[in-house]
């Protein structure tokens, strides 16, 4: 028994040697940012005069961004780029998902040609892009031009600068999805499937009565992690458009850097940045009562 117990403190000794250096970077990096980024919330460090300004000044930060309108439009086009992107990543990351299933020849290299994007600098994706759809010089626009077409301006236009901008983030995202899927995809038992073509079911009923049910757990857990990344859109926004044209594609996470970094306006920042928190954090408890509901039926 003494034995038994030496080995037993012997290995919660070596589990918590293990997991220390996370621990230790976790409280740095995270939460103590987290924490000071809270307490400077109600502190009055909004100008370059006053960085070091300790005095609180309780819910006067929150006051003013609640009452301006510049956060309520980024915060718009904020809920535009997430709702974009979680459609394209969900609908298409599934479907692919489901074609990429299917055995054919070269498949292991289209698989890879899919994850390719996700591994890219988003920077280098945004030049990409960019030249891609430049409205003079780019290849996509040239098309147009054989048929003596116009084509739009694509990210100099106030309206499509902020879903097209979408449509390259999820583009670049959408491998993450795809090979979950595929892994759930594989765990659904073969006979399943043989029950479902001795019924006659065609592919759209696969989907709604054998997939479908059986991946729920895998697709709102992605679905939850679609969600919180399409809110952290930072370097996709700042690749293709750095917020513009005339602020279009200006989000919350542009909109918190400028303040904190560009007017230096630290309290305010911090504010914003409190309150998105907290908007994320309704947004996936809404999709867990969601969740709570479709697996109680």
């Amino acid at each position: 028994m003494k034995n038994q117990s030496l080995a037993k403190d012997r290995t919660e000794k070596a589990s918590w040697l293990f997991i220390a250096p996370f621990v230790l970077m976790f409280i740095i990096f995270k939460l103590y940012p987290m924490i000071y980024g809270v307490v400077v919330s109600f502190w009055g460090r909004n100008s370059e005069s006053k960085l070091t300004d300790t005095t609180f000044v309780w819910f006067e930060n929150y006051q003013k961004v609640l009452t301006s309108s510049s956060f309520y439009q980024a915060f718009g086009h904020s809920i535009i780029f997430s709702i974009v992107y979680t459609v394209i990543i969900m609908a298409f990351g599934f479907l692919i998902a489901i074609l990429l299933n299917k055995p054919f020849k070269g498949r292991t290299a289209i698989r890879t040609c899919f994850y390719i994007p996700y591994v890219t600098n988003m920077i280098a994706v945004g030049v990409v892009f960019k030249y891609l759809f430049n409205p003079t010089r780019g290849p996509v626009n040239a098309i147009f031009r054989l048929f003596d077409v116009a084509g739009p301006k694509w990210f100099n236009s106030t309206t499509l600068a902020l879903p097209l901008t979408a449509i390259v983030a999820a583009w670049a995202a959408m491998a993450f999805n795809i090979i979950t899927c595929l892994a759930g995809l594989q765990d659904i038992p073969e006979d399943m499937y043989e029950v479902g073509e001795i019924e006659g079911i065609t592919f759209w009923q696969k989907i709604k009565y054998i997939i479908l049910p059986q991946m729920a757990p895998t697709l709102f857990m992605l679905l939850t992690i679609t969600l919180i990344n399409s809110f952290k859109n930072y370097a996709t926004i700042v690749g293709l458009t750095g917020g513009g044209p005339a602020g279009a594609t200006k989000v919350v996470s542009l909109l918190i850097y400028d303040d904190a970094f560009k007017y230096m306006k630290f309290s305010i920042a911090s504010a914003e940045g409190v309150i998105f928190t907290i908007f994320i954090i309704l947004v996936n408890r809404i999709v867990t009562k969601v969740r709570s509901v479709w697996e109680s039926r």
